[in-house]
């Protein structure tokens, strides 16, 4: 008998920081979308009983995935209530009331050992049971206090000086009866996205028995765009050897360190490919290429003199001597000859960019663009560290982009020439 709790997935959100990518569950690693690692990782562990919360732009991702794990129930719930987590949950209610539920983020990524330990510690769980892990640096999310093992309070989103605990907290709340949080849920109101917390804090204040669950090891998350490369280092760094399919592998060509290609993909003369590095079905590697420490979609065109570093190219992408540092590039992107990524400022600080008019300090060193699919770059354009350009956009030959680039824009800049006589040439 599974004695197992239902899960509830929460992938609802409409993932506007993540702009100029689509969908977080959608984001492809290693030729799988998101949402499958969170689902096979839960079913690796017994779990048989999945509720996920959708919204309209993943709905047919979800239906797809459920035919790869047989003998599992999942159903699909449409998040009607918008109001986040708190809408997510209750718009599941019917499905979960009553029961035990673990409610799990589908867009954060954890190693194995935290859904072991959840399954181990289960058995000794009163009430319900929160996990959060342990950072010396600020993120702006919930914080928990924590005393004897139980957690006493949680804070959303306090300032870096006012956290009064390094404790982060992490979507994994287990419930042993949501009858209570459910009411509490329905009854709570905020000006603010919290909801959801302020409903456990209440909860917690009711004398509830709350477990805590340390985690220490990997979390990624998606809550910007820069996360993708974070989470793609992760995913490489699961490639221990070399699985060749390619259809063609020139002598000349070099492949070093763990790498995947897989089938129908060509490498052409001098090509040099340093894992941890995966390339999709149906690529193109040509001669004098350089590609490492990333993943290259299906279908993508690596072409002549390019070199691609620590990036991550959608499916159908196309290149031709450019140079793509720290960037992650949607499916159906061109970049036309001597088009470059900027990745390092010169003042060697870390790259800043911009989520929602409100400018923000990536934390990384080295960053270079995030272009939405179906952009085209002209030939010897700059892209500068931490630009990002929107969906179906335009940038012109020979630009210098140094700010955001909207959805279906026409970026083009402004050179003035002045034509002098030559006073040198002869008469």
């Amino acid at each position: 008998m599974n004695t197992l709790p239902t899960v509830l997935l929460l992938a609802g959100g409409d993932s506007t920081r993540l702009w100029p990518l689509s969908d977080k569950h959608s984001l492809i690693f290693l030729g799988k979308p998101l949402a499958y690692y969170a689902l096979s990782q839960l079913v690796r562990f017994g779990f048989k009983n999945i509720i996920v919360v959708v919204s309209e732009r993943n709905k047919s991702l979800f239906e797809l995935l459920k035919s790869e794990f047989p003998g599992v129930v999942i159903t699909l719930v449409m998040q009607e209530d918008r109001r986040g987590m708190a809408g997510a949950v209750l718009s599941a209610k019917k499905y979960i009331e009553r029961n035990p539920v673990l409610i799990v983020g589908p867009s954060d990524v954890f190693e194995d050992t935290l859904v072991s330990d959840f399954v181990n510690y289960l058995p000794k769980v009163q009430d319900g049971m929160l996990t959060g892990i342990h950072l010396n640096d600020y993120f702006p999310g919930g914080y928990l206090k924590v005393l004897n093992d139980k957690v006493v309070s949680i804070i959303e989103k306090p300032e870096r000086e006012k956290r009064g605990s390094n404790i982060v907290r992490l979507i994994f709340d287990y419930f042993k009866d949501t009858s209570d949080f459910l009411k509490i849920l329905q009854n709570t109101e905020s000006k603010n996205d919290d909801i959801y917390e302020k409903a456990i804090g209440i909860l917690i204040g009711k004398k509830a028995n709350i477990s805590f669950l340390s985690y220490t090891g990997f979390w990624g998350h998606v809550k910007y765009p820069w996360d993708v490369l974070t989470l793609s280092s992760y995913f490489l760094s699961k490639i221990t050897n070399q699985t060749i399919k390619a259809r063609e592998i020139a002598k000349s060509a070099t492949i070093r360190g763990p790498v995947i290609i897989e089938s129908g993909s060509r490498v052409l003369d001098h090509a040099v490919i340093i894992g941890p590095t995966y390339i999709g079905k149906n690529c193109i590697v040509g001669n004098n290429t350089l590609i490492r420490e990333s993943i290259i979609g299906e279908g993508s065109v690596v072409g002549f003199a390019s070199e691609v570093a620590r990036s991550v190219v959608g499916n159908n992408c196309y290149f031709h001597n450019n140079y793509v540092g720290d960037s992650v590039i949607s499916d159906h992107v061109s970049m036309g000859a001597m088009a470059t990524t900027a990745n390092f400022r010169l003042d060697q600080k870390s790259v800043s960019s911009a989520v929602n008019k409100q400018k923000l300090d990536t934390g990384k060193v080295k960053l270079g663009s995030i272009i939405g699919q179906m952009s085209k770059v002209g030939v010897h354009a700059a892209l500068m560290p931490g630009i990002k350009i929107g969906k179906n956009s335009f940038i012109s030959s020979g630009a210098i982009v140094e700010s955001d680039v909207p959805d279906n824009s026409f970026y083009k800049s402004e050179i003035n020439f002045k034509l002098v006589t030559n006073k040198h040439s002869k008469k």
